[in-house]
């Protein structure tokens, strides 16, 4: 309201707009702590990345047919992120150097499978969650396997409720209303780059893109911070291989975005082009005056008209039960687990 101070909490908080170090989880993990080194010297409690961030978003599954990507695909699986890995490691360590949180976009390897993921990291470098996009979208199946409904998750941390979604899950409905029920106060929005048919579909658009995460914040009543990759030369050149492919893809495409519960925008905007930080100062408080006003799973509800049902179990491809099955668990190293400190993992 004017006139008056913050209500508080207030957080400082970054969103990262850079491109990936495409097919090189190595390079991309060192690029990831740099950035994550400078969210902590800006004094941010929490920086959210893009989607897919490492090794990178395939844009290729956008360009060619399926026999030209095959190249991709060794390469991609190879730089994919382990959970447990050094590279996972690497980063826990960064985010407790910094005493910050980070939500990173990953592609997941797990087996011989792939998954759109978002890791949350906390100022300790502890695993919070380990996220995976419900469904991806279009010819991304073609690549990642599907998430459950136990990735619609919000925790609470120490300065304010924090959830996640990848892309065009902000387009699904209920997707939404199960984070909006968990009294979401704070949304990581992960996205790749707008460059990708931004002349040709108005839905890949910038200026649709940008909208959906405004609307969002209002839907929602809560802050989104939105994380947009950037396509620069290095990317289109091994990507834009012929006169068509120049018309699908384009250097930049950089629109990451800080909004409040009011639609309001937080920050200074970086150009498509440019990378860095958008950093910006948010007041947690403002929330009270936009839930008033609209609370979509609270008082402007009507669930004895309208309710959402919400699986949240663990969707698993064996389930096994018996003697044997308990001996051979018993026998196996348990991966990393959500709680998993840093100091126990290492």
């Amino acid at each position: 309201m004017s006139g008056t101070g913050p209500i508080g909490p207030v957080v400082k908080v970054a969103v990262v707009q850079a491109a990936p170090c495409l097919n090189d989880l190595d390079a991309g993990v060192e690029k990831a702590i740099a950035l994550i080194d400078q969210a902590g010297k800006a004094g941010a409690r929490l920086v959210n990345f893009p989607e897919i961030w490492l090794p990178g978003y395939p844009w290729w599954i956008w360009l060619n047919p399926p026999a030209i990507n095959m190249q991709y695909v060794a390469p991609y699986m190879k730089n994919s992120i382990v959970a447990g890995s050094k590279h996972d490691h690497a980063l826990r360590a960064a985010a407790r150097r910094n005493n910050i949180h980070v939500v990173i976009g990953v592609s997941e390897r797990a087996g011989g499978s792939l998954y759109m993921a978002q890791w949350h990291y906390g100022p300790e470098g502890e695993v919070i969650w380990r996220r995976r996009k419900l469904k991806p979208t279009h010819v991304e199946r073609s690549v990642f396997g599907e998430g459950d409904g136990s990735d619609l998750i919000v925790t609470q941390t120490n300065f304010g409720r924090v959830g996640a979604l990848c892309c065009w899950e902000h387009l699904q409905p209920l997707s939404k209303y199960a984070l909006f029920s968990q009294d979401e106060q704070i949304h990581c929005a992960a996205w790749p780059a707008f460059s990708l048919y931004a002349k040709l579909s108005k839905a890949f658009s910038p200026e649709v893109s940008v909208n959906v995460n405004q609307i969002y914040a209002v839907e929602g009543q809560c802050f989104v911070l939105s994380s947009c990759s950037v396509i620069d030369q290095a990317i289109y050149d091994m990507l834009v291989q012929s006169e068509l492919h120049q018309k699908f893809l384009e250097v930049g495409g950089g629109f990451s975005r800080i909004f409040g519960p009011n639609g309001a925008e937080f920050g200074e905007n970086l150009p498509p082009d440019r990378e860095g930080l958008v950093v910006a100062d948010i007041d947690l408080g403002l929330i009270l005056h936009s839930k008033s006003a609209a609370d979509p799973a609270g008082h402007y509800a009507r669930p004895d008209a309208l309710a959402l049902m919400h699986n949240r179990n663990p969707r698993r491809p064996v389930i096994g039960f018996g003697e044997a099955t308990r001996k051979v668990a018993d026998a196996q190293p348990k991966g990393a687990e959500p709680a998993e400190t840093l100091e126990a993992a290492e």
